[in-house]
């Protein structure tokens, strides 16, 4: 009687495994990647608003000295 159910049941549970490992995979790397590409997009934006507070910087120090 175990048996009978237990070969009907076990490949639909078998998929669903498979299914599921597939997906945890796949949202696992999707949040990696999301992880990663915010990373990249903090460092670029402390390199830009570096670049920026240097020209800045130039543009002050040379107003100065045409004030002077």
């Amino acid at each position: 009687m175990f048996w009978d159910y237990f070969e009907v049941l076990a490949p639909s549970v078998g998929l669903f495994f498979i299914f599921w490992l597939v997906m945890r995979s796949l949202f696992r790397g999707d949040s990696g990647e999301r992880d990663a590409r915010r990373d990249a997009e903090e460092r670029e934006a402390q390199a830009w608003a570096a670049r920026r507070a240097a020209q800045q910087r130039g543009v002050d120090e040379n107003e100065t000295a045409e004030k002077l």
